[in-house]
C-alpha cells in the first residue's frame, strides 16, 4: 500500500509531498516520506496507519481525503 498527498501550502525550503508507504514484510508498520523534491526527503516510522495518517495532518494540515493511493509499478 502507498499513499501520496500534496502539501496545501508548501514554502520554498520545506517539504512539498508526503508518501506513506506499509512496511509488511520487515518492520509491520508505515514509513511516512516527506519529500522536499525528487531527490532529497527523509522519513519517520509510525506503528500504524491511523498514526502516520495523524502526523500528516497535525504537521500540514493534511487530511484523510487529500490522499491518494498509488499503484506499485
Amino acid at each position: 500500500m502507498k499513499l501520496k498527498a500534496m502539501v496545501p501550502v508548501p514554502s520554498e525550503d520545506e517539504v512539498k509531498w508526503l508518501i506513506i508507504e506499509s512496511d509488511e514484510v520487515d518492520t509491520k508498520g508505515y514509513f511516512l516520506y516527506y519529500y522536499f523534491n525528487d531527490s532529497n526527503a527523509f522519513d519517520t516510522w509510525h506503528m500504524t496507519l491511523e498514526e502516520a495518517l495523524q502526523a500528516a495532518n497535525s504537521q500540514y494540515e493534511i487530511k484523510s481525503e487529500d490522499w491518494v493511493e498509488l499503484n506499485d509499478k
